[in-house]
């Protein structure tokens, strides 16, 4: 599969999600690792975001990593694509667990425009902070990508 078919399963999830973001982790172009899974929550807000159900999914498919319990490595190698750019927690998450690749539609100053104000940092730079290099895909089906969220927003303006 390409990156836009890809991206496109996470902009589909995000469609359907409670909050409009989706993600799936790939690695060795297998799909390990999907945001609308259903996983063990843990109680914590970080349940809610996509790239961390989809880390969380693909660590209960056998990805958690050897060191340290599941908190570093196990994605080596993989891409996560994910319908909106990572916020810093994610993007922690995602460093910690050796993603190569980050492929991502909407910014996070489409999501503070429509969804929830954003912390905006500059994926790159995280990117740049990590041990080892990581590529950054940005705006791939951007337009598409903004449309969920505007349409999220306009469906859900009187619920949050």
């Amino acid at each position: 599969m390409t990156d836009r078919e890809y991206m496109q399963i996470a902009i589909d999830i995000s469609k359907n999600a409670m909050f409009p973001y989706g993600a799936v982790i790939v690695k060795d172009d297998k799909i390990v690792g999907r945001s609308d899974a259903v996983i063990k929550s843990s109680g914590d807000k970080l349940y809610n975001h996509s790239e961390y159900r989809a880390i969380q999914n693909a660590s209960e498919n056998g990805f958690a990593g050897d060191r340290i319990g599941e908190l570093y490595g196990g994605l080596e190698g993989a891409t996560i694509y994910t319908s909106c750019q990572p916020c810093m927690i994610c993007m922690g998450v995602i460093l910690y667990k050796k993603i190569k690749r980050i492929v991502y539609g909407a910014r996070l100053e489409d999501s503070s425009k429509y969804v929830v104000k954003e912390i905006e940092a500059s994926v790159g730079q995280l990117a740049n902070l990590a041990n080892e290099k990581v590529e950054v895909v940005e705006d791939l089906l951007r337009v598409e990508a903004v449309e969920v969220l505007k349409s999220w927003s306009k469906e859900n303006k009187d619920k949050y």
